[in-house]
């Protein structure tokens, strides 16, 4: 697959040519911002000549809990989803590190308070590696306020949810910054605008706990898994913002940005102003793991091109 538009995606369990892949612009998922989505990856490996999509039936899972939440009645099961996603893979023949997106939808012309009907769509598209997995990157913390449960629930991953974010990073860009942090009502760290944050103090590896506004982040939770499989100890409870001013190492992951490393936050350096020791042995057991170097858990790889 090039870096151009793929041949095909996924609409509403069809293979369809990827410029047909239309919505009307009075849905409610225009109007109202009223779609749920999944961010997933899948990696190629040279040495089983294969590609693996990474932790798909936990990406399912949350899509259907994002529907419920938000009183989508649909009529396609994740089993579904899961069978679209491989079939757009290989039939678009992906055998390099791609970022897929499942969309779920409130298609029709109906208003905010309508159920149905539901469409969904699956796209994937060639993602390389950044640089920045290297070199880090600089973040400013926002003066945005990350959303309340109570107000836009985090753990909702919908579409309307990632204006704050963009407010947030956009911010931070034209201040001279790469990405943004993103303080609770409280005035405690959240996370990033498509991110979650941990940070490396005293040998402890920390991150803000799930009341604090946060995605239920399934890339937070296969570090925390990792670190614990190394002996690394770890915490997950409430953050101030000097706590990261304070840290030895700082990253942020997410399914598209996977593992970065963050070298400066407010024009602090953090550390030594370098990706930190404890940073990259994450990153290496992460990488591994995703492209079936070392055995991931049951469930985590699903093999595209020889399943």
């Amino acid at each position: 697959m090039s870096k151009s538009a793929p041949q095909f995606i996924v609409l509403n369990g069809n293979l369809i040519p990827y410029e047909e892949a239309t919505v009307h612009v009075m849905s409610p998922a225009l109007k109202y911002g009223l779609s749920v989505f999944e961010g997933l990856r899948a990696y190629w490996s040279d040495a089983h000549q294969d590609l693996y999509v990474f932790r798909l039936q936990d990406h399912t899972d949350r899509l259907l809990q994002s529907m419920k939440l938000l009183r989508f009645k649909h009529d396609f099961d994740g089993a579904e989803i899961n069978r679209m996603t491989l079939d757009l893979l290989r039939r678009n023949d992906v055998r390099a590190a791609a970022h897929i997106r499942t969309t779920a939808y409130l298609d029709g012309q109906g208003e905010q308070q309508v159920k149905g009907p539901v469409s969904y769509a699956i796209s994937a598209l060639e993602k390389p590696r950044t640089a920045k997995i290297d070199a880090g990157i600089r973040c400013q913390v926002s003066s945005w306020m990350r959303m309340a449960d109570n107000v836009m629930p985090p753990r909702i991953k919908c579409g309307g949810n990632y204006v704050n974010g963009r407010l947030a990073r956009y911010q931070a860009i034209q201040d001279g910054y790469d990405e943004a942090i993103l303080l609770n009502t409280l005035g405690k760290v959240a996370e990033g605008p498509g991110t979650c944050i941990f940070f490396v103090r005293k040998g402890e590896l920390v991150t803000p706990d799930m009341a604090s506004g946060i995605l239920e982040s399934l890339t937070r939770d296969t570090v925390l898994r990792l670190a614990r499989e190394r002996g690394i100890a770890v915490s997950e409870r409430t953050v101030d913002r000097t706590e990261l001013y304070a840290a030895d190492e700082v990253f942020m992951v997410g399914s598209a940005a996977e593992l970065v490393p963050v070298v400066d936050i407010d024009g602090i350096a953090i550390g030594p102003g370098l990706r930190g020791p404890l940073t990259t042995q994450l990153q290496q057991a992460y990488f591994e793991t995703v492209t079936g170097a070392i055995k991931a858990p049951a469930g985590w790889l699903t093999s595209v091109h020889k399943s």
